[in-house]
């Protein structure tokens, strides 16, 4: 699809900042850091796709893209390094039966209350660190749900019922303060342990979740009528370095790339989900490496985090990473087909933006259009302060 001045002209009449729309739905299920607006990737997937294409979103955290390719007839594919993200993504565009899902949440409520009652489930494996996050009767309960999702059979449930538990887990602990200090590793006071009703928590979460999967389910039928178990066949996602993945994939496999690649030195995504880690740290769930066991070793692979800001070669590193990342970018699109990045800097951090876009056109991309959007306060990302970030297209030069 070419991106003509007709396309140009409907990319600059719109107003990127998109005031008075946020995720709501199923994208606020689960909290991850430093998502983008649904309404970007729901603006430039019709733009620049057609129903049936493919669009691969190679840092894809938790599914935006995902949800609105799928949602408008496209076959998404999402790469994350981050497990805890490909749980939140493969949630949200997985559409579990409501009617089989909710019986499980009836199952797990009402025998987790009796297993609370009788305090016979085993202490959980990260026992003696999860007391400095929750109240001991906190505790109990949701270890208590927990071992009855790991129980259950259907393993696209199981892994739904898992994200939903994951998005929980803050709110139940007594840290009150907002998600930077989890990430941070900040425990709340002896003083703060507060007791919270897990139960209650997980019964209405998962609720909230199966109603906007059932109405995002809804949603896509006005696309393309399908049933659930053929449209979760249309996304595919992978874990690992968007490079590697990629450099599996065959040239001119893919129809539009849009992503938001990790600012420079902004957001840690691996340490913001640090309570996930540790409650899904069970050898049940080694395979997934959703455990604490590999959260040294994600948060090292992160490409361009907050944490390694103060690496002498971290910006040198995070701009080479990102021409490989264009190189492959080149040779898995289509001719005259494109990509769509949004990308912000902080004031506090070198700057990147205008070596991203040399760095791209070096790999054999045009620059069609550079779209200023601004940014709620609310949504600053972390500790590291981003007023405004960019949507640059570009177009693949044969």
């Amino acid at each position: 699809m070419n991106c003509n001045s007709e396309v140009i002209q409907q990319l600059n009449n719109i107003d990127w900042s998109f005031p008075g729309l946020g995720n709501n739905g199923i994208h606020s299920f689960h909290w991850y850091p430093a998502t983008y607006l649904s309404a970007i990737p729901g603006t430039l997937i019709p733009l620049f796709s057609q129903e049936g294409e493919t669009v691969l979103d190679p840092f894809c955290g938790s599914g935006t893209s995902g949800v609105e390719a799928i949602r408008l007839g496209r076959k998404f594919i999402g790469m994350d390094t981050n497990p805890i993200a490909l749980l939140i993504s493969n949630a949200k565009i997985s559409f579990p039966d409501p009617a089989a899902f909710l019986e499980q949440v009836k199952n797990i409520v009402r025998k987790s209350e009796g297993l609370f009652a009788q305090s016979n489930v085993p202490d959980h494996p990260r026992q003696e660190e999860l007391l400095g996050w929750y109240h001991p009767n906190t505790l109990l309960g949701l270890n208590g749900i927990l071992s009855l999702i790991l129980g259950v059979k259907d393993t696209s449930i199981q892994m739904a019922l898992l994200a939903v538990f994951s998005g929980i887990l803050k709110n139940c602990s007594s840290q009150g303060k907002h998600w930077g200090w989890v990430c941070d590793n900040v425990k709340p006071k002896p003083y703060e342990i507060t007791n919270k009703d897990a139960v209650s928590a997980f019964s209405n979460a998962a609720i909230f979740y199966i109603e906007n999967s059932a109405h995002l389910y809804e949603a896509t039928n006005i696309h393309i009528e399908i049933s659930r178990n053929e449209l979760s066949l249309r996304a595919s996602l992978q874990q690992g370095s968007c490079i590697k993945n990629m450099e599996l994939m065959a040239d001119s496999s893919v129809d539009f790339i849009v992503t938001s690649p990790p600012y420079y030195g902004v957001a840690d995504y691996v340490k913001s989900q640090r309570l996930s880690y540790l409650w899904l740290d069970r050898d049940e769930l080694s395979e997934h490496m959703l455990g604490f066991r590999d959260f040294e070793r994600l948060r090292a692979t992160e490409t361009g985090a907050r944490s390694n800001r103060s690496r002498a070669t971290s910006h040198s590193s995070y701009i080479d990473f990102m021409g490989v990342f264009f190189t492959q970018s080149n040779r898995l699109l289509r001719p005259d087909r494109h990509i769509a990045l949004v990308v912000g800097e902080s004031k506090a951090r070198a700057s990147t933006t205008d070596l991203l876009i040399q760095t791209a056109e070096k790999s054999g991309f045009e620059l069609v259009s550079r779209l200023e959007r601004d940014i709620k306060i609310s949504r600053r990302r972390l500790m590291a302060k981003v007023s405004n970030e960019d949507v640059l297209i570009f177009k693949k030069n044969n």
